[in-house]
């Protein structure tokens, strides 16, 4: 089956401490039910870790700890639960998902939330409590940033469920441009700068040479992902996977694709990695000073940290495993966001038995 399929990646990611990892753990359950975001019952719990995503904040900050490790917990957390809210019944329904995504957006603005609809409150709130947090101790240039980046990803899951009611499998150029941008990496280069306390100089980031190693990045996570992801989608009748684009596009089997697949990430690893040697010599022509040089170098650790880090989750997570390839919405998430019946915190926590020493163990 395609989570089996292996794409061999050259690159290599710090190892977290376990403490660093139980500590992850605990933290995006106690946030995600501190705000209402996921059920506060034994079994939406076990969901919730059993997708490690744990896993993928420690893996891209290692060296973090405390309310730093906080934050980019709680940024995967946030993204997985948007992810996930977006793909059930929210983005099924144009004008509730318009609505939607502009109240999660107005968070960034000076003013706070505005216009929350019904059955949002819980994630506005929980998403203006991230936001405020993250922004804190960076400058308005990357908190300008950072909030641009914000409004595109949650942009994008408009996008994503225009494709998937249309039922229609689009062609290659149309796939790679809604596929760039429903990859959260930049969401995720933005939450280690602020985790590691850096700012990478904005003439580096929008640097032709920095933007083609970043959709590299993206380009090689997403045809992994597309593979392992498969039959999940499929499941769920989602056509914006690059297997289908191309079994459509070409005639060919499934498996003489999926091993072009293989040869295309080969061919964009190649690439990329010719890119990040040509990193130096960037700083040299943008005449970086040694702190905004070192920042740079940080960046390119983190984009090589990312495509392991991610690429491992994949193959671990149970999100794309045969259980949840039945094609049913997570069921983890609360039936009304922002309603009544929802449990925060500990209490929520020891109602079910699963105390924080409890849901180290679990993992």
């Amino acid at each position: 089956m395609p989570i089996d399929v292996d794409f061999s990646l050259p690159f290599a990611a710090g190892r977290p401490l376990p403490r660093q990892v139980e500590r992850a753990g605990r933290r995006g359950v106690d946030w995600a039910t501190e705000h209402r975001l996921i059920r506060p019952t034994e079994a939406a719990i076990g969901y919730f870790l059993d997708l490690r995503l744990a896993d993928v904040s420690t893996g891209f900050c290692p060296e973090a700890d405390g309310p730093d490790l906080d934050v980019m917990t709680d940024v995967i957390t946030w993204t997985a639960v948007c992810d996930d809210f977006f793909d059930g019944p929210a983005g099924d329904d144009p004008r509730f998902a318009e609505a939607a995504v502009l109240a999660l957006s107005s968070v960034t603005g000076s003013a706070g939330p505005a216009g929350v609809p019904p059955g949002v409150e819980a994630l506005a709130a929980a998403t203006a409590d991230l936001w405020a947090r993250m922004r804190a101790p960076m400058s308005p240039a990357w908190q300008a940033r950072a909030a641009r980046n914000w409004r595109r990803f949650l942009r994008s899951f408009l996008a994503e469920a225009d494709a998937r009611r249309a039922r229609t499998v689009p062609d290659l150029a149309g796939y790679l441009a809604l596929r760039r941008e429903t990859m959260a990496m930049y969401v995720y280069l933005d939450a280690a700068e602020r985790t590691g306390r850096y700012e990478v100089p904005e003439r580096v980031l929008t640097d032709p040479s920095l933007l083609r190693l970043s959709t590299l990045q993206i380009d090689i996570l997403a045809h992994c992902n597309d593979v392992h992801s498969l039959e999940h989608e499929e499941a769920r009748g989602d056509t914006h996977n690059l297997v289908l684009v191309l079994e459509q596009e070409s005639g060919r089997s499934r498996d003489e694709v999926i091993e072009e697949i293989r040869d295309r990430v080969g061919r964009l690893v190649l690439r990329f990695q010719r890119a990040a040697d040509d990193i130096p010599s960037l700083c040299d022509r943008l005449s970086c000073d040694p702190a905004e040089r070192a920042a740079t170098y940080r960046h390119l650790a983190a984009l090589t940290r990312q495509l392991r880090v991610t690429y491992d989750w994949s193959l671990a997570t149970t999100r794309y495993t045969l259980r949840a390839a039945s094609g049913r919405r997570p069921e983890y998430l609360q039936a009304s966001t922002g309603r009544s019946g929802a449990v925060a915190g500990r209490a929520g926590l020891a109602r079910t038995g699963l105390v924080p020493q409890q849901i180290g163990e679990a993992r």
